[in-house]
């Protein structure tokens, strides 16, 4: 036994780079600021967003999400102001990534139809590690398991951090009343989280493109029923993911289902039910695997929650166009 963590020991200091990979949302559209950073004031309101993402409970120790932001429409700097902060956590150890970023779009009025938004984001991010929760190999006895007191010499109450650092981020946003397109580039300068000051742990470029429309279903001159097809794209380092799927909405409530295609191949089904009444959404989604790779997870549970307000005393000039989407 020894033998063995001595010879996992030896490959993980062998290692001179590893990387990390973002936590991904389903609904990422009730994330926008962190899907690009373009949609910020995207809504030509004032919102703020909660987030929760809980990702195969059934394992011990699973990976749990949050996100909060605000975003908000400002017609003096013809933009739009975002701000987020998010914390992740992975494992029985808290392996945990802290974020706090700032977000500014541009909104340009190309015609009376089509818009671009060109965002910016800068982002603060730190890791930490409980040492405290992990098992050592010392604990170990033959016969009876982990029942020993660890040897090891842990940081002061067991908590042990990466230095803070500081992660740009660039996108892009077209759309008209019906359709939209966006393309993102996150970690631009490739941020170092190592533990350790010799070795190096880039967070990868994450690659982000995503396009869909809103087809009304009713001839009214303000349609309340949609249907919504969408599909989204992201590559970081040598995972993708592919999403296909679409929305149906009418009047308050949305409906969704999705398709999720990874490196490692057909990964599971996405379905998703919000409900809207302004200034109000909610919505909840559920991820069901498809294949064996997930050691057994059997699904995981994302919630988001919004509310969009206006602070102005009248609303935005009628050469703003207001990004259409489903939300969620």
């Amino acid at each position: 036994m020894r033998k063995f963590f001595f010879a996992i020991l030896l490959i993980t200091q062998g290692l001179y780079q590893s990387f990390g990979q973002d936590p991904h949302f389903t609904q990422f559209y009730a994330n926008p600021v962190y899907l690009n950073p373009a949609m910020a004031g995207s809504a030509m309101q004032h919102r703020i967003i909660s987030n929760y993402r809980n990702q195969w409970p059934s394992i011990a120790g699973s990976y749990v999400t949050y996100a909060s932001s605000y975003d908000g429409f400002y017609e003096e700097i013809s933009g739009g102001l975002g701000v987020q902060v998010m914390y992740d956590k992975a494992g029985e150890g808290d392996l945990s990534t802290t974020a706090a970023s700032f977000m500014y779009s541009y909104h340009l009025s190309v015609s009376r139809k089509f818009a671009i938004k060109a965002g910016i984001q800068a982002q603060l991010l730190q890791k930490s590690i409980d040492f405290s929760r992990l098992s050592w190999f010392d604990m170990i006895e033959p016969r009876s398991g982990f029942v020993r007191q660890t040897t090891e010499v842990l940081p002061e109450k067991g908590i042990f951090k990466s230095r803070a650092v500081t992660d740009f981020s660039a996108g892009l946003l077209g759309f008209t009343e019906k359709f939209y397109i966006g393309v993102a580039m996150h970690h631009i300068n490739e941020p170092n989280l190592s533990f350790y000051s010799s070795n190096k742990s880039y967070i990868p470029r994450r690659f982000t493109a995503h396009v869909g429309m809103q087809i009304p279903l009713d001839n009214e001159r303000d349609p309340t029923h949609y249907f919504s097809p969408n599909v989204l794209f992201m590559k970081q380092h040598n995972f993708a993911q592919f999403n296909l799927g679409a929305y149906y909405i009418k009047d308050f409530v949305i409906a969704g289902f999705w398709y999720r295609h990874t490196s490692i191949g057909s990964e599971g089904f996405m379905a998703l039910i919000g409900l809207k009444k302004d200034p109000f959404k909610i919505g909840y989604s559920y991820d069901l695997p498809i294949t064996d790779v997930r050691f057994g997870a059997i699904s995981s549970h994302e919630i988001s929650i919004s509310i969009e307000f206006k602070t102005y005393k009248s609303p935005p000039q009628k050469k703003w166009i207001k990004l259409i989407c489903p939300g969620f």
